[in-house]
């Protein structure tokens, strides 16, 4: 179901140029022209999101590991991790939700997909809403040995060497003789720091860090602080 539905969306591809095109020949004015063009180029890039986002074909998924976020005793939503392996490739995905009160409701969504080809990342993407307004909405492709951030508005390089290791990978794996890592959300490599007996202290920018626990290599704990609230992230057992 998964191919043909991509299919469908690669079919798509030369109706839009043709009518991007057309729409092109018929605008007398230059800046509508270049308004026309700016539109087709968001949504190509919008269905090659679309399809690297559906796309696990010939995967072999595990089960989920699934965090409760929890804040004063209290379990205030969830992070599920599913681990997809294929031949040559291993993708990730991330749904998390978390609904608090401070003194306004707060309810965060977040969708998020990693992609790593050969031990390099070549694809992530960040979707993150706010009491169902989007707050973040991009991704992250890397070709030809060069990384790109596309967002619905532009797409602007990124200067950085392959990418080993991203944040979400301490969530999974303990990450021993690992210096940095990159944030995806930050859109930098971030340091991390080992404190001993199985501790890391990753920090994400000023007041906000993380602290991860682990236990025979894995996580059994997260602390995350940041300057309007602290919580923990507990693994649940299966």
């Amino acid at each position: 179901m998964i191919v043909k539905r991509n299919l469908k969306l690669l079919a798509m591809i030369p109706i839009l140029i043709y009518y991007a095109i057309k729409k092109f020949n018929e605008s007398h004015s230059k800046l509508l022209r270049l308004l026309n063009f700016k539109k087709f180029i968001k949504k190509v890039i919008a269905i090659l999101c679309l399809l690297a986002f559906t796309s696990n074909y010939g995967s072999n998924p595990k089960a989920p590991l699934i965090f409760n976020i929890i804040k004063n005793n209290n379990v205030i939503g969830s992070i599920k991790i599913t681990e997809n392996i294929s031949r040559d490739s291993v993708t990730y995905t991330i749904e998390s939700q978390v609904e608090t009160k401070l003194i306004l409701t707060f309810k965060v969504v977040g969708k998020e997909k990693y992609i790593y080809r050969d031990g390099t990342l070549i694809y992530s993407s960040l979707y993150r809403t706010l009491n169902n307004k989007v707050k973040t909405n991009h991704c992250i492709l890397y070709n030809d040995g060069e990384y790109s951030l596309q967002t619905p508005e532009k797409i602007s390089p990124l200067n950085f060497e392959d990418i080993k290791q991203n944040l979400m990978i301490l969530y999974v794996h303990e990450p021993i003789g690992i210096k940095s890592v990159f944030c995806d959300n930050q859109k930098q490599m971030v340091k991390v720091e080992p404190l001993g007996k199985g501790i890391y202290k990753v920090e994400l920018s000023k007041g906000k860090y993380n602290i991860f626990h682990y236990k025979n290599g894995r996580c059994v704990k997260i602390e995350a602080v940041s300057p309007l609230f602290d919580v923990t992230l507990i693994p649940v057992l299966s």
